[in-house]
């Protein structure tokens, strides 16, 4: 699933069309209306009536989630699964902010809106059909998002909490925005096996793990993506890889249920 990085990408997409009106509605896919948490089938109707004819107030991110703010006291929230992107006028942005071209492939299209008459159109593909387009979505159902995390707010997060680290970091209530490749990487980085106890991690421990979350929050900023190995440090996802730091065999287990990497020789 796109990380914190890849939404805000999306996001620095769709910004430009502050300010504008929609004024056409292109809905594909129904499946892109269903609340996730809730499985609630959202009538194509509510959208129209919501966004139709709406002015774009404001585009923000939290976490994993991208807020546009309607008028009418409104906000559409986009997730966009594993393999969801926005494009705007056939450009999309990466999280630097810089803009690159890409047309979009009509056959994984789920979701048009031109804006201004057709002076602009924001385009949803998404090959695997995992995205959603929520109304209204409670925010207060996420913790705080990665990039406006301190060491005060993270210390509350870690403490007192059952969950393994690597569960921890990726629950969306708790830290919204990481997900599993950079939960990876910040527990490579700070030198923690991912199945340890949170409430375990001694004061040491955890200003190492802190350090490893603002390195690794920005080292993903600067390279514009987590996918696809862009950032990850720790070697290659794969069988048989090795650390780059210890040269041994990188372990691959299920912590959450999700697959894990990890050096079982340097992280504790």
């Amino acid at each position: 699933m796109p990380e914190f990085v890849e939404v805000e990408a999306y996001a620095n997409t769709v910004r430009p069309v502050i300010g504008s009106t929609i004024t056409g509605i292109d809905l594909r896919d129904d499946r892109l209306l269903r609340r996730a948490e809730e499985g609630v089938e959202v009538e194509a109707a509510h959208i129209d009536g919501v966004l139709g004819g709406a002015g774009v107030l404001g585009v923000r991110r939290i976490g994993k989630l991208l807020l546009v703010d309607v008028s009418g006291d409104h906000t559409a929230a986009l997730t966009f699964g594993l393999r969801g992107w926005l494009g705007l006028d056939g450009e999309t942005a990466r999280a630097d902010g810089t803009r690159r071209v890409r047309s979009a492939n009509a056959e994984h299209v789920r979701l048009v809106l031109e804006l201004d008459g057709g002076a602009h159109e924001v385009v949803l593909e998404d090959l695997l059909r995992l995205a959603t387009l929520e109304i209204d979505v409670d925010e207060s159902r996420l913790g705080p998002d990665v990039m406006d995390l301190d060491k005060r707010a993270f210390r509350e997060v870690v403490a007192g909490s059952n969950a393994t680290i690597k569960g921890l970091l990726m629950d969306q209530r708790r830290v919204a925005g990481v997900g599993n490749l950079i939960a990876d990487e910040i527990l490579f980085q700070g030198k923690l096996d991912p199945r340890r106890t949170a409430s375990g991690i001694d004061d040491e421990e955890f200003d190492e793990l802190w350090r490893a979350v603002r390195r690794s929050r920005e080292r993903v900023l600067d390279r514009n993506g987590s996918h696809q190995g862009v950032l990850i440090q720790s070697g290659a996802r794969e069988r048989g890889a090795r650390c780059p730091r210890c040269d041994v065999e990188v372990q691959r287990v299920k912590v959450g249920g999700r697959t894990t990497y990890f050096c079982p020789r340097h992280q504790r």
